[in-house]
């Protein structure tokens, strides 16, 4: 008995494992939760984040650049002389045969005046820190709408198939109907046929929307970081809030837009670009101490007062001549794309109010045909039901019965992805104003 009971829980397992494992792929998210899995596992918001800790460090770099310069060098040089004699008149000058130098450099520099360079080059790596931080608060609030926008995609599927999976229930209810009215001799052969074909259509389309749903579901996972295999299953969206004049969120969008902040510090680069150039046609100082360790003997710790050691302190004043005629054109062309630089800010701010006032609007349109499609849902389930029971009593056609079913069918689905198409215009509009992340 205990064998046979072992046997039928090892079936029983065997048979469920599957269906244990499938349920086990099956994720359940909320709209936040899928919004917060897209920003931490976004390969593009790395990427971005990596551009930012690069433009950090550019930062560093260019602080560093102010600080003394020190070098230290050591060398030791062997001399080789084949004269052994030198003779000057009755004098004689004996020399050795080979002989050794030590020779070390300690060297620190200090520019004073770089036609203020340095400070260019501090400040215009401030300035591309936060055009990098802008960059990527702009790239958080596309990744939040494209995680909004796939998530409300699949949302709007599933939407569909419980709608075509009642109707299907429906068909199959009026098929089974007809049956029994052909058995009696009160419909045809033809009655039965029509709701046969709309079932087949009504399957079809189940179908295509099961295939519709696993690409969706696919791209949302790999959007989410998600194993390839898991199954989502989204909450629904809240209901569509009701929005502000337009006014406010074209000031809005003005005031918080990240990509048309980010202008205003590429304006601000621009400027230091052309004082960069202006002032390379200056002259440069700076200050310099040296010291030298020079030991002509041969032993590497020579005796007292045979070796010498001299420090030497100076100004160095450079000024590159050629630069008065040089840099007028590299003046004339950072003048010409601070330029550019002005009218992309301005069609930036056009394209921005016409996207504000386009995805306005789309919100408006989107609740009147909420509106609009709950009263056509009305009329329709009201005419099926109508027909239904005309279609009883013999007093409507196959025909007729079936457009009725096909118009409460096509009611439901326009409603249903009507209610999901507002929430995403809205927050398409959120989108729009930059604060869609925030």
């Amino acid at each position: 008995m205990i064998g046979r009971k072992n046997l039928w829980i090892t079936i029983v397992l065997g048979v469920c494992m599957p269906f244990l494992a499938k349920a086990q792929d099956t994720l359940h998210l909320t709209l936040q939760q899928a919004i917060s899995l897209g920003l931490q596992h976004s390969k593009q918001l790395k990427i971005s984040r990596a551009r930012l800790q690069e433009a950090v460090l550019q930062y560093e770099q260019a602080k560093d650049a102010m600080l003394p310069s020190a070098k230290i060098s050591y060398g030791v040089s062997e001399a080789f002389i084949p004269t052994k004699q030198l003779v000057f008149g009755r004098d004689t000058l004996h020399l050795p045969g080979t002989s050794r130098l030590y020779l070390g450099t300690l060297s620190i520099q200090e520019p004073i005046f770089a036609g203020n360079q340095l400070r260019y080059a501090r400040q215009s790596a401030e300035i591309l820190k936060k055009i990098a931080a802008l960059d990527t608060a702009d790239l958080r609030n596309q990744i939040t709408y494209a995680v909004i926008q796939t998530y409300g995609d699949l949302l709007k599927i599933l939407g569909n198939q419980k709608v075509v999976a009642q109707n299907i229930d429906d068909i199959q209810q009026r098929l089974i109907e007809t049956r029994h009215f052909e058995e009696q001799g009160l419909a045809t052969q033809n009655d039965v046929l029509r709701f046969e074909l709309q079932l087949s259509d009504a399957q079809l389309s189940a179908l295509q929307l099961e295939n519709n749903r696993k690409i969706v579901n696919y791209n949302l996972n790999i959007l989410l970081g998600l194993p390839d295999t898991t199954e989502i299953a989204p909450d629904t969206f809240a209901a569509a809030l009701p929005v502000e004049p337009m006014e406010t969120y074209l000031q809005m969008a003005l005031q918080q837009r990240k990509d048309l902040q980010a202008f205003q510090y590429r304006l601000q680069l621009n400027d230091l670009q052309i004082k960069k150039e202006k002032d390379s046609r200056l002259p440069t100082l700076g200050v310099g101490v040296s010291g030298y360790y020079i030991n002509p003997n041969n032993d590497f710790f020579p005796p007292k007062n045979t070796y010498l050691a001299p420090v030497t302190v100076g100004l160095t004043l450079g000024w590159n001549i050629s630069s008065l005629y040089t840099a007028p054109h590299r003046i004339a062309e950072a003048q010409v794309q601070r330029t550019e630089t002005a009218l992309q800010q301005s069609i930036l701010t056009d394209q921005i109010k016409e996207d504000i006032h386009q995805q306005y609007r789309n919100y408006q349109l989107a609740m009147e045909r909420i509106k609009v499609l709950e009263v056509a849902l009305a009329q329709a389930e009201e005419n099926d039901r109508m027909m239904e029971s005309k279609y009883r009593n013999q007093l409507a056609s196959t025909t007729d019965r079936i457009d009725a079913e096909t118009l409460l069918f096509k009611a439901r689905v326009d409603l249903q992805l009507a209610r999901v198409d507002a929430v995403l215009a809205y927050y398409q509009l959120l989108a729009a104003t930059g604060t869609l992340s925030q």
